[in-house]
């Protein structure tokens, strides 16, 4: 019955979005999403003509943020939100040297966390063989140099001009304000070598005004307008922030059309499949088939999200960039 309230709690947490809301939508979420993927990387991907899987695509971004941070030349790093430090498990197999601090709000994902990086699974998030291999890439002798620090990004709890890097893989949107994490990167980033790289989905339209953004992204978006969990950041809003906060935007990378619609397309394809897997651990418990039904009118709102997800991203009203900015 606790997971039945939860689940009516869910449509507020998504409305309000301040710091204990988005923690408690992942808790609840999580499980779910890393059924569904079978492994531990809490992003949309980066997809091409031959991803097979979530797993692939999940770490074909992982991949693409790291060699458009330039992590080869990099020795501190901070991973912002950095959810159960799967990007920086892999960043630290493919960058040995790298010295990778995680920084998480979430304390429930930082304890699994601390699982995943001693055994490369645990069995309180998933136990799937799939999750098994998704961890496969990780060096156990070197991943013990990753740090993990709960706080906020709005407080980063470190000094001035330590940090070759400051990274936040699909985390920003959630910042809130987020003036405040950029501010706080140039502060702890070096003035030499420091690089603020944002991967972050974004809108791409241009709001009226503060009275009719509502109605206005409503409009364009549909049900995405509710359902999409972050603080809708506008692209040349997140733009004028890091340029006002003392930063040169460097290079910005469009890749909304890898992320959105093929992972709209893979869910519809394999919509089945990922239901049964997500409710295979169902008994037949009263409070289980209660969950059940409740489970199937939650995953046509996300099926139908998906679909607008897609409609969205081919209007282009919506967008996934990548941003990278060094300190003027």
């Amino acid at each position: 019955m606790l997971e039945i309230r939860k689940s009516l709690q869910t449509p507020l947490w998504i409305l309000r979005r301040n710091e204990s809301d988005i923690i408690n939508c992942y808790n609840f979420m999580t499980p779910y999403i890393l059924r569904a993927t079978g492994g531990t990387m809490l992003n949309f991907g980066y997809w091409n003509e031959k991803t097979a899987n979530p797993i692939q695509a999940q770490t074909e971004l992982c991949m693409l943020v790291g060699k458009f941070a330039q992590l080869h030349s990099a020795k501190n790093v901070l991973d912002v939100g950095s959810g159960f430090s799967a990007p920086a498990m892999f960043w630290k197999s493919v960058y040995n040297s790298l010295n990778i601090m995680c920084l998480n709000l979430n304390f429930v994902q930082l304890k699994n966390t601390i699982g995943l990086v001693k055994r490369g699974n645990d069995n309180n998030i998933t136990n799937s063989k799939k999750t098994r291999q998704s961890l496969s890439f990780i060096n156990h002798n070197s991943v013990t140099d990753i740090s993990l620090l709960n706080g906020t990004a709005k407080i980063l709890p470190f000094t001035a001009k330590c940090m070759d890097r400051v990274i936040a893989l699909e985390s920003a949107q959630h910042f809130k304000p987020l003036i405040r994490f950029i501010e706080e990167s140039r502060r702890i980033l070096r003035h030499d070598v420091g690089l603020l790289v944002v991967a972050i989905p974004v809108m791409t339209m241009a709001k009226s005004s503060s009275f009719l953004t509502k109605i206005h992204e409503f409009v364009k978006l549909g049900i995405l307008s509710l359902t999409w969990a972050s603080e809708h950041y506008e692209l040349e809003f997140v733009k004028s922030l890091i340029s006002r906060s003392g930063f040169d935007i460097i290079n910005i990378e469009h890749i909304g059309s890898h992320v959105y619609e093929p992972l709209a397309d893979y869910y519809a394809q394999n919509r089945k499949t990922i239901k049964s897997v997500i409710l295979k651990e169902r008994t037949s418990s009263i409070s289980s088939y209660l969950q059940s039904i409740l489970y199937n009118v939650i995953e046509r709102v996300v099926f139908n999200s998906a679909v607008k997800m897609k409609e969205a991203s081919q209007k282009g009203f919506i967008d996934y960039v990548l941003i990278k900015a060094k300190l003027a």
